[in-house]
């Protein structure tokens, strides 16, 4: 059987400091039947330039600034592969990632998206493996936060295209919402085990508007599969408690960003519905019972602040 060809596909906005390790990690590939595709988002700093010594190893697109999700659109047109490896600006790929992950899956014959864990580079000396990366039970995994960010998976060209491709609906969440999409989707999940994905995170404070806008982004997608599995019927308690932490991670993110109202109302909205799951200190429910959500949650982080006894 003929190796499958995979087709890397790289957005770049604004990415002249990161790029070029992305584009070398891409090309180191061991698998030989492959391509790398860069689309430039409308850069308004040297990323062409960088890009450069590159050519003709790669395609260069180039679009005016859409954002990441038209971007990846328009790599998932352009692209000849089978296979699609997805690779952010300033996330880097092991040479094996994508020869080790067709290997597990024997060449993904019986699956629409291979999915591995991640190594997390926080900045320091060793990389950490992704803690848990589920194998069953996917859907309680997607509310939990578990499954990988967008470099650990390879996504079949057609049954991606089948989806609609990515979303910008939740920019800060986009792998998130396009997995939960591919999930309701049926589209067949295979895990393989060895990491090759490398997520750069470099964390910082976050300001209230940035807050405010991963908890509207993140309910947003959250509340879309809720109503789903409310039409389904697809509930189990499994989920319910998977789900119910995450609705109630949203409500806090919109209470410390100062939206108390709207942190409210999401609490009650969620409740009423049955997603939201309440911590279970008998000290938090009676600050609940008495103040309601946003309060509580001042009272609660003024308590966490207090020195040990």
């Amino acid at each position: 059987m003929a190796s499958p060809f995979v087709s890397i596909g790289i957005p770049a906005h604004d990415g002249a400091g990161t790029v070029a390790a992305a584009v070398e990690s891409a090309l180191a590939q061991s698998w030989p039947e492959k391509e790398v595709l860069v689309v430039d988002d409308g850069s308004t700093d040297p990323t062409r330039e960088r890009l450069a010594p590159f050519l003709p190893r790669i395609r260069l697109l180039a679009q005016p600034n859409r954002g990441r999700a038209a971007a990846r659109n328009a790599l998932l047109e352009a692209a000849r592969g089978e296979w699609i490896q997805w690779l952010d600006q300033d996330d880097v790929l092991l040479p094996q990632k994508i020869a080790t992950q067709l290997g597990e899956a024997s060449g993904g014959t019986d699956a629409d998206v291979l999915y591995a864990p991640c190594l997390f580079d926080e900045g320091g000396e060793t990389l950490r493996t992704q803690a848990r990366c589920p194998e069953a039970a996917l859907l309680g995994g997607w509310f939990a936060g578990e499954l990988p960010q967008t470099g650990g998976y390879l996504w079949r060209r057609d049954a991606l295209q089948e989806l609609g491709g990515w979303s910008d609906r939740a920019p800060l969440f986009d792998d998130y919402e396009l997995v939960g999409r591919a999930l309701r989707h049926g589209l067949r999940f295979r895990l393989t085990p060895s990491p090759g994905a490398v997520w750069r995170i470099r964390r910082g404070p976050f300001s209230a508007e940035r807050t405010r806008s991963f908890a509207h982004q993140k309910g947003g997608v959250l509340t879309e599969m809720a109503r789903w599995l409310d039409e389904k019927e697809g509930w189990t308690a499994a989920l319910h408690h998977s789900a119910g932490d995450a609705f109630f991670l949203v409500a806090r993110w919109l209470a410390r960003s100062g939206q108390a109202e709207e942190a409210e109302r999401f609490f009650a909205e969620a409740s009423a519905r049955g997603w939201m799951r309440t911590p279970p200190s008998p000290l938090y429910r009676l600050l609940l019972g008495g103040l309601g959500f946003s309060q509580a949650e001042r009272f609660s982080a003024a308590l966490r602040r207090l020195p040990p006894a």
